[in-house]
């Protein structure tokens, strides 16, 4: 039985960043010159972002993530991703993790569903502006279709951002004939299951609910 093909989106990646190398100043007094002094001094340690979440049911997601890399690293999940998700985490914060990417999970990058060729950085222009415009102007059926299941199609007011590029990533997910979708944007998750409508061809899944996939397979 083939493993299940699962489309890694940008909060997996962003939530995985759970080492991060920092410098931690605190007070220590000195004796010098037989006067005590205050100085501060730095301490190296290892930060976890995922510490200060405020969201108990989204902290709870993100601390399943190191197990569901677990079991891509024994066969048993097939992850991928395309080139533009990997952009999009290069302009996330604190992303510089020891942990590596998805807590060095094997990917696969896959193929988006049109051929092209971009710059993605350089000159005076901003690269998620760069990014956005690309986007934006992609004339595809399914991507359009994808646009207003996500949200991001809003009549006169145009695009959202955000929601434009959840629908890329689906649109990648689909023409990769992926099983799942994984992501930790709950609002994505709602929205895509409130409307019984839509014709998704693949599921998606926050953590705890493809772990149970995982677990189940076993």
């Amino acid at each position: 039985m083939k493993p299940p093909k699962v489309y890694i989106e940008t909060t997996v990646l962003k939530f995985s960043a759970t080492q991060l190398p920092r410098l931690q100043p605190k007070s220590q007094k000195i004796n010098w010159g037989g006067c005590v002094h205050d100085i501060t001094v730095h301490d190296f340690i290892d930060l976890n972002p995922n510490d200060f979440i405020k969201n108990p049911e989204l902290k709870a997601e993100a601390d399943l993530l190191p197990e569901l890399a677990e079991a891509g690293k024994r066969g048993q999940v097939k992850y991928v991703i395309q080139m533009e998700t990997l952009f999009e985490s290069w302009g996330l914060p604190k992303m510089d993790s020891a942990t590596g990417k998805f807590y060095g999970a094997p990917y696969e990058t896959v193929d988006a569903p049109i051929k092209y060729g971009r710059v993605i950085s350089g000159g005076l222009h901003d690269a998620k502006d760069m990014q956005f415009e690309f986007l934006a102007n992609i004339q595809s059926k399914r991507f359009v279709e994808l646009q207003k299941m996500t949200g991001a199609y809003q009549g006169n007011r145009g695009l959202n951002r955000n929601q434009l590029f959840d629908a890329f990533q689906l649109w990648c997910a689909e023409h990769n004939a992926c099983d799942y979708f994984l992501t930790l944007d709950f609002k994505l998750i709602e929205v895509l299951r409130k409307n019984r409508k839509l014709q998704l061809q693949v599921e998606v899944v926050r953590p705890s609910e493809f772990l149970e996939v995982v677990t189940g397979s076993t």
